[in-house]
């Protein structure tokens, strides 16, 4: 993997956030993950944008990728799929999809919200936190 930055939201993270950076750590555990307000303008080569942007690991936009069982993909699914093969089999990342991705794909988009979820909402601060 040659991408030395990665670029995502700043504010409230979801679960398909953290798992895209996740995902980008492992295969490159010296990227840099940036956090900004809006996606930067003319990005590097080696430079990856996710969740933001309406680019290729973004699923903000209305026709975004959709799997054939209908569950559209948000950004830690679009990067599985492009890039799952580097870690494990392609049969493996079909599987892994299936099994993992697709319900916090899913949950992400409006879908009905997992266990999995729900855990990473919990780390989001509270308006009312005093440590903000």
């Amino acid at each position: 993997m040659t991408y030395k930055t990665g670029v995502t939201h700043a504010g409230v993270f979801h679960a398909d956030d953290v798992f895209s950076t996740a995902l980008l750590m492992i295969l490159n555990p010296e990227i840099e993950i940036r956090r900004v307000m809006r996606a930067p303008d003319g990005v590097s080569d080696d430079t990856i944008v996710f969740d933001i942007g309406f680019g290729l690991y973004d699923h903000h936009q209305r026709d975004g990728a959709v799997r054939d069982n209908g569950i559209k993909y948000a950004a830690f699914g679009l990067l599985w799929r492009d890039f799952g093969t580097k870690l494990v089999s392609d049969s493996s990342v079909q599987a892994f999809d299936k099994a993992f991705v697709q319900s916090l794909d899913n949950a992400d988009n409006g879908g009905v919200i997992n266990a999995m979820y729900q855990a990473i909402a919990s780390f989001v601060p509270n308006w009312a936190d005093e440590d903000q």
